[in-house]
């Protein structure tokens, strides 16, 4: 006997179908016509959210549905018209999971919205699904983007972009490059693809840590005094192990922007390449998929310590090759692809360094184009090369080999050439609008970031500085918010606010100024200002103290003048840094991580004013054990009330990682901390070590003072924290001990899979250097 055939009738447009999985996607097709919950029929005997029939309901359940039915149930001839396409499919799970993450609804396209192009965003809505007749939750300046530009979420807290889905609206099972194109990649900080790393708490050390997060700024809010600071500037303020009671929650930064190639824009960049024949065969340029990848890496992972480009208004569909395939290049790092960075490091320093020859030898060395007279595309194809340069220095200065660091030290004097032949301190005119503005506001950052990036390798190898800080005549640079300012209103409001940035060397001139000249005293800076500020510091110490080499010279070492001129500059550079409204301690500060970094910077400016790290470093060797018989043995400091303020500067920055667990911090935090970090957490070890073991021998002479007293107490109870079941007598067995577990709490910070080499041999040196620490003292 023939069982009758069943029909599934549709409730609102009477359509009929066989088979009931028909008629469940009929429901979710994109023809809106509402099925009251009465109506809704379970699959499998579980309830499937319907999308655009009602709002979609949040709970985790319904992610395996989706997945079900997106992988077996296929459309036939009844209902083919009908059929929502795969990426829709794979949007409405990944708008269920993100619903379930954060308690939302989630808005869906609508008829009158069509399919999202690359380019293109979707937010999660802050109640209510989006319905016909209702807007996406997407800014109007955000809403138009052309594909192969840069895709900026909303401004509220639990906001998502999915960019780069396919144009076409069938999908073919065999196809999987339409198939990739179908499944968005999800940059919401909470999603499961992406796990976040902890936020750094704000840490309320006694009278000296005030709330960095409030947007009054510390002036508004009390913390006008500098024995306010968050760093410690006298001997007898020390910071707290004790439990702090409840903190204000921490507005972590949020991955904002992602960067989708299309086809046509790899194929531009193919055929770009194809002039430079004489220097590349065969290049390899990865899928764009992985171009895709590699350039959000770059944005997600180094433009926030380096922040040179406008992301408002980046178009990677109109960038040069040599900056296009920099830029992957360093994100590749980012993305933990080293093999795929060292291919496409070769290809972009072969285009880049080609390309400075052609342009030397089409219009002389004497007729280099200037960056603020040249027309737009020259000067812009100038700065774009200058740029590439400055990511070929960001990827070459922290490996042995692949690639060598040496390479840095010859593409250093390619950037200071172009520079200074370009005009260092010539900017583009200024006519008012945005657009003038935010270009002549990215060559100045870019002449100052190469400024800093330079004298990194003076800091690291020990090599003269190619750009003085007395050559700079620019302003200092615009705060991040209005540098991120995504349209001219916003700017225009944002600029409103701000007063005209001071000029560098105005600014570098009041810190030193001892209060006998008219000049008007800095109140504050930018945060990249203040980066800016803290390596002319260090830079000028570094030079003086070279000159003290000289036969001539009478001294080693810095004269009481000079120490106590530099003192000044970083008292009074800490008290601008506490008036600045976008400071924090905060690493994953919502502004950015400059003024964390600074800080970093600031520490090492105390300790060199104490010992001259430059000469006993050795990094260069990249051998741990050079390095660390050289510290130990071309080292010695004498005790004074400097060495310990400089002492106090280094156990004030262990004392936070100890708080938090230092393996933890050494494998969620440090990793995406900015290499200038490592650098002075190398002469911040060895200096505490080292003021340890002089404190630690038995009857000091001369007497420890209250204030090395106090400092001393204050590292056996950081210890402690560390050494479960450890007496304060044990650690006190010989005055090598605690020098050497000191040490290797700071060696831990750095010995996790980092990616950078330099960063795991500074963990390595400090090892060692404990290693010869405990051999001294017979453990």
């Amino acid at each position: 006997m023939v069982k009758p055939r069943r029909s599934f009738q549709c409730q609102r447009c009477s359509r009929s179908f066989a088979r009931l999985e028909h008629l469940q996607r009929h429901d979710r097709s994109r023809v809106f016509h509402p099925v009251p919950p009465q109506l809704r029929t379970p699959i499998d005997s579980r309830q499937i959210p319907r999308r655009n029939h009602t709002p979609v309901a949040s709970a985790p359940s319904h992610l395996l549905d989706t997945r079900h039915e997106r992988l077996w149930h296929r459309p036939s001839s009844n209902d083919v018209n009908h059929a929502t396409p795969p990426s829709d499919q794979v949007l409405g799970g990944l708008d269920i999971l993100a619903s379930a993450v954060t308690g939302q609804s989630v808005s869906t396209p609508t008829p009158s919205q069509g399919r999202p192009m690359p380019g293109s965003h979707e937010s999660f809505s802050s109640s209510l699904p989006v319905t016909v007749g209702q807007t996406p939750l997407v800014p109007d300046h955000l809403s138009s983007n052309p594909p192969g530009t840069i895709s900026a979420t909303g401004s509220t807290p639990f906001t998502e972009p999915f960019p780069g889905y396919a144009q076409s609206t069938t999908y073919d099972g065999d196809d999987f490059t339409s198939f990739l194109d179908s499944i968005p990649l999800p940059s919401h900080a909470y999603s499961p693809p992406f796990q976040p790393l902890p936020v750094f708490p704000e840490l309320q050390f006694d009278a000296l840590v005030q709330s960095q997060y409030s947007d009054k700024g510390p002036t508004e809010t009390g913390s006008s005094t500098p024995s306010s600071s968050v760093l410690p500037r006298h001997g007898t303020q020390l910071p707290s192990l004790q439990p702090e009671g409840s903190h204000p929650p921490s507005k972590a930064r949020q991955p904002k922007y992602t960067i989708s190639v299309t086809s046509q824009c790899r194929d531009r960049i193919l055929a770009l390449l194809s002039d430079y024949s004489n220097v590349l065969h065969d290049p390899f340029i990865p899928s764009r998929h992985a171009l895709s990848r590699c350039l959000t890496g770059y944005i997600t992972g180094y433009h926030d310590h380096y922040p040179f480009l406008h992301i408002p208004t980046l178009n990677i569909d109109h960038m040069t090759p040599q900056l296009f395939l920099s830029m992957a290049a360093l994100g590749s790092r980012y993305c933990r692809e080293p093999d795929t960075s060292m291919a496409l490091y070769r290809v972009a320093k072969a285009v880049t360094l080609e390309h400075i020859r052609r342009h030397f030898q089409s219009c002389g060395p004497s007729e280099v184009s200037v960056l603020s007279s040249a027309s737009i595309s020259e000067s812009q194809d100038l700065l774009e090369t200058i740029q590439s340069l400055l990511i070929l220095h960001s990827v070459s200065s922290w490996f042995k080999d692949d690639p060598p660091y040496y390479e840095s030290l010859s593409i250093q004097s390619y950037t200071a050439t172009l520079l200074k032949k370009s005009g260092l301190n010539d900017l583009p005119l200024e006519d008012g609008s945005w657009e003038s503005w935010f270009r002549r506001e990215t060559v100045k950052r870019t002449i100052l970031i190469a400024f800093c990036l330079l004298n990194i390798l003076t800091i690291t190898f020990d090599v003269p500085p190619v750009i003085l800080a007395e050559e700079l005549l620019l302003d200092l640079p615009c705060t991040e918010r209005e540098w991120q300012a995504t349209n001219a209103s916003d700017w225009v409001a944002e600029r409103s606010q701000k007063q005209r940035e001071p000029r560098f060397q105005e600014a570098l001139f009041s810190l030193f100024d001892n209060g006998q000249t008219t000049n008007a005293r800095l109140d504050s800076f930018s945060s990249l200002g203040g980066l800016v500020l803290i390596h002319a510091i260090l830079q000028n110490i570094w030079l003086i103290q070279k000159a003290r080499r000289l036969p001539v010279s009478k001294s080693n070492s810095l004269s009481s003048s000079e120490i106590i001129s530099f003192e000044q500059a970083l008292e009074r550079w800490c008290q601008c840094w506490e008036h600045n409204q976008e400071s924090s301690t905060d690493p994953f500060n919502p502004h950015g991580p400059l003024s964390f970094t600074s800080t970093a910077l600031l520490r090492l400016g105390y300790i060199r004013l104490n010992a001259d790290f430059t000469s006993a470093r050795q990094l260069h060797t990249w051998d741990p054990e050079s390095i660390a018989q050289s510290l130990k043995s071309n080292l010695s400091f004498t005790r004074n009330d400097r060495l310990t303020r400089a002492a106090l500067h280094c156990a004030h920055a262990l004392s936070t990682p100890i708080k938090l667990g230092i393996n933890f911090v050494a494998h969620t935090q440090v990793v995406s901390w900015s290499n200038q970090y490592a650098l002075c957490s190398l002469e911040c070890a060895v200096l505490l070590a080292k003021w340890l073991e002089a404190a630690t021998v038995p009857n000091p002479e001369p007497g420890l003072t209250e204030q090395e007293s106090k400092l001393l107490e204050f590292v056996i109870e950081m210890v402690m924290e560390t050494q479960a079941g450890k007496s304060r007598e044990w650690l006190l067995g010989n005055n090598a001990r605690l020098s050497a577990i000191v040490t290797r709490l700071w060696a831990r910070l750095f010995t996790a899979d980092y990616i950078w080499e330099l960063v795991n041999l500074i963990g390595r040196s400090l090892h060692s250097y404990a290693d010869i620490l405990e051999r001294a003292g017979g453990d």
